[in-house]
């Protein structure tokens, strides 16, 4: 009888789990650029990064019994992206002020992050797109920037394998932005 009970008993906590999903998900953004130029000279630089969709859920993922949670970016994402872009910046060479002239706006035109299901295969995909501009009052630079990735997997990933993935994906599109020749002639030229 004991036996039976908590055989009960576990199949019945198994059932819960399994039927109320995966947990919410939250995304910190740090991302590791690891190959910039140094630049022989250059124009300071103060730095801002801009969400204009201001919504912090940027997509769903779903266990194979189709309980779907969200996946969410933090209220500081922007801020995390602008310590990633002083310290790229500060590698390059460049010095970085609130108080400069010339002002390099990061705007993080779309971040989206899902699970993608066939029934058979699981992708995750995760894309973000920027775009990129710099003003100094005589010249300008802009660009617009784009990394996307997509792994396949088994089960639906724990929160820490979604943010090793989504900061791979930041940090492509960062070392892209960062490595643009356009952008490094202009911040050079400046300086002259």
């Amino acid at each position: 009888m004991r036996t039976l009970s908590l055989t009960i008993l576990l199949s019945m906590l198994f059932l819960i789990g399994c039927t109320s999903g995966p947990m919410p998900q939250r995304i910190y953004f740090e991302p590791q650029i690891t190959s910039v130029p140094r630049l022989p000279s250059s124009m300071p630089l103060s730095v801002e990064v801009r969400y204009p969709q201001q919504q912090l859920k940027i997509g769903t993922l779903a266990d194979r019994f189709g309980n779907e949670t969200t996946i969410s970016v933090t209220d500081g994402m922007t801020a995390e992206f602008q310590r990633a872009a002083i310290n790229t910046l500060n590698r390059m060479g460049v010095q970085t002020s609130a108080s400069s002239n010339a002002r390099l706006v990061l705007t993080l035109d779309q971040v989206t992050y899902f699970l993608r299901s066939d029934g058979v295969r699981r992708e995750l995909v995760g894309e973000i797109r920027m775009s990129m501009s710099v003003n100094d009052g005589r010249r300008s630079y802009s660009g617009k920037f784009e990394a996307a990735q997509r792994q396949e997997v088994l089960a639906t990933p724990s929160e820490q394998k979604s943010r090793e993935f989504m900061n791979e994906v930041a940090t492509d599109l960062l070392t892209q932005a960062f490595n643009d020749p356009e952008f490094t002639r202009y911040l050079i030229q400046g300086s002259l």
